[in-house]
């Protein structure tokens, strides 16, 4: 992909022919399905975040342009991980999301573009709402917060 940095939010969703999830906050655009797996362009915006959800496979995100990625990663054994995905210098490339994690993730810059590949291929997901009880991971509950709708 050339390189898009200096793009307009609005013109990568564009350019790419995304549309808006509604209920997660994202952009996102299929890039293939097949019965081994599914891949997709995932763009998150300064306005909008990534709300807390979880997958019944594993996600593997790697950052493609723009701003770095905050992402929160609940882990059923009562682990949590704070990542940060991006090109700068501290940044990780690329992180797994296991499946029946949450994850939830936000950007401070403009826009930042992701690709999201899953195996088996994408069944639909959960997102957590107020009434969800995330209470394993007390130490995450202001981030928590943030990545709730509602």
């Amino acid at each position: 992909m050339p390189n898009i940095d200096h793009l307009t939010a609005a013109e990568v969703i564009d350019r790419l022919g995304l549309e808006y999830l509604e209920g997660e906050g994202i952009w996102i655009g299929l890039i293939w399905r097949s019965e081994a797996g599914s891949a997709i362009y995932a763009l998150l915006t300064r306005e909008d975040f990534s709300a807390l959800h979880r997958l019944r496979e594993d996600e593997f995100w790697t950052h493609v342009a723009g701003a770095s990625i905050d992402m929160l990663q609940l882990h059923p054994d009562g682990r949590s991980e704070q990542l940060r995905i991006g090109h700068a210098t501290d940044d990780v490339l690329h992180a797994l999301v296991p499946s029946g994690s949450w994850q939830g993730s936000s950007t401070s810059g403009d826009w930042a573009l992701v690709t999201c590949a899953l195996a088996p291929p994408f069944s639909g997901f959960e997102l957590a709402d107020a009434n969800t009880d995330l209470s394993a991971w007390p130490d995450s509950a202001p981030r928590i917060r943030e990545l709730i709708r509602g």
